[in-house]
């Protein structure tokens, strides 16, 4: 028997269950499950007061304007309570197809929704028609619309919500910045704590969102630095690096920034991530783009690491970093300049990668040498503070040689750092699990025992390879036979 079947039963038995032990039953239900929800709510007044905060807790995304009407329009009290159980916001940019368009609010209402707004004693922008939200709301259905607006609008009606995920906002205005009402209402948006946008954007275009006061998390996708559009220009032409300067001028309170599949210049990307005074964790993902302005190149990996949040001040305590550009000898050797203080100095935890012997000693092939130095430098790149340090090696199938120097830096890395101020507990290496595979089995056992005799810990992590199955089994080849295919992924990562 289904849930909605059972829930006459749970509500009118003899002792009737405590709302306690209803509310674990429903603890069991997916929370994407509406049509459950739905039919519970309906079954009785004490489930529907059990599940309304649950039905109304996530905004899927679907008919904002008929919601608004609800909880703006109606003459039941009970009906504008149910804002303040909206906790998640889901938005999607297909209101202005025609079939959205279609289901729009009359005229009046868009008025008398619009002017709501107006009169719940917000800051609005009505100087220009780009930034003024009632109007823009009453003039909804425009074939050349540009969409950020509208979610601004909706979030004014639903003052508890604490994250928000948005879909395609390619298909908004990159050449501006978004949600300026939002960050000039810090008070009515003082719950929202994570946000999520799917691009492709430009990291300028989010600055407004780091001012607000009480978001700690913020997840971008395909973050680029875009070509510009003929015949545009940007707000932060003008003034470049002042432009973030007078937006950020009192910080951010941010503490978690993701940055996944994105392309951005090591430069430019600064002149926003130095002014987040509170981050403490920062995951950044390169992949390179088709939109990339091309004159500008990736930075290595060990730039990232050196000059992320550098400074006495950086707050930075976790750094996760994905960056497949091998840094070069110029590159190496300016490392240490220009610093005024101690890099990372709250650093912990470091996840790096993808690395190879050349992302330490780019200029020559490696010798028996080289490893002391080698162990040093690595030591010396990173702060005194780190605990656990995590490297994803670029696997070198058919290249025994270097996995053996890679042996040898590892072990020369226990003695530099105990003749340092480092505090490094923890070495991991990861890289992809391809099946039957696992290159120097021994030598990685007898090094673990050395790093455990030393006072360290030593970790092999095999991470799955995304997408296709390294080795994929071909059924119907031959009868009796079992082949087996090296895929495009298996090339990738062992060539």
């Amino acid at each position: 028997m289904d849930l909605p079947a059972l829930a006459p039963r749970l509500n009118l038995g003899a002792p009737a269950l405590p709302d306690e032990l209803i509310l674990l039953i429903l603890d069991e239900l997916d929370a994407d499950d509406y049509l459950t929800l739905r039919a519970l709510n309906a079954t009785s007044w004490r489930f529907h007061r059990l599940t309304l905060d649950r039905l109304y807790r996530r905004f899927p995304g679907c008919a904002p304007e008929q919601f608004l009407r609800t909880i703006t329009l109606s003459h039941s009290a009970h009906c504008h309570e149910l804002t303040n159980y909206v906790k998640e916001v889901v938005w999607y940019q297909d209101y202005w197809s025609r079939p959205c368009r279609r289901r729009c609010l009359p005229l009046g209402d868009r008025h008398a929704v619009a002017n709501k707004l107006r009169s719940s004693g917000a800051i609005l922008d009505t100087t220009d028609i780009s930034t003024d939200l009632p109007t823009r709301f009453i003039g909804f259905a425009s074939d050349h619309e540009v969409h950020w607006w509208y979610l601004e609008f909706f979030l004014f009606f639903t003052p508890k919500v604490e994250k928000i995920t948005v879909h395609d906002v390619w298909q908004w205005d990159d050449h501006s910045n978004w949600f300026k009402t939002l960050a000039a209402n810090p008070a009515h948006f003082g719950n929202i704590r994570s946000i999520t946008l799917l691009g492709p954007l430009r990291l300028e275009s989010i600055v407004p969102l780091l001012t607000l006061p009480s978001i700690q998390t913020l997840e971008l996708t395909q973050a680029v630095d875009m070509r510009r559009e003929p015949g545009r220009t940007f707000p932060w032409d003008d003034d470049g690096e002042a432009h973030v300067d007078r937006w950020l001028a009192n910080g951010s309170s941010l503490e978690r920034l993701v940055i996944r599949e994105s392309d951005l210049h090591f430069h430019s990307a600064m002149v926003v991530l130095e002014k987040l005074d509170k981050l403490k964790t920062f995951d950044f993902e390169h992949v390179s783009h088709d939109l990339k302005w091309r004159s500008r190149l990736s930075s290595g990996i060990l730039t990232w690491v050196k000059h992320m949040g550098w400074g006495p001040n950086s707050s930075i305590e976790n750094l996760r970093l994905r960056v497949d550009s091998v840094v070069t000898e110029t590159e190496l050797s300016s490392l240490c300049c220009h610093v005024t203080g101690p890099t990372l100095p709250r650093l912990r935890t470091l996840d790096i990668g993808p690395c190879n012997i050349e992302t330490f000693n780019p200029s020559e092939s490696p010798r028996l040498e080289d490893l002391h130095p080698i162990a040093r430098k690595i030591v010396k790149t990173f702060p005194d503070t780190l605990e656990s340090l995590r490297l994803q090696w670029t696997y070198e199938l058919g290249q025994e040689p270097k996995l053996q120097f890679l042996i040898g830096i590892l072990s020369r890395l226990v003695e530099a750092v105990a003749s340092s101020t480092s505090r490094l507990k923890q070495i991991y290496i990861a890289w992809p699990a391809l099946a039957g595979w696992f290159p120097l089995p021994d030598e990685l056992k007898h090094l673990k025992r050395f790093y455990e005799r030393s006072g360290m810990q030593f970790y092999v992590v095999y991470e799955d390879i995304e997408g296709q199955e390294p080795l994929a089994i071909k059924e119907d080849v031959e009868s009796d036979w079992l082949w087996v295919h090296k895929t495009d992924a298996f090339a990738a990562h062992c060539l």
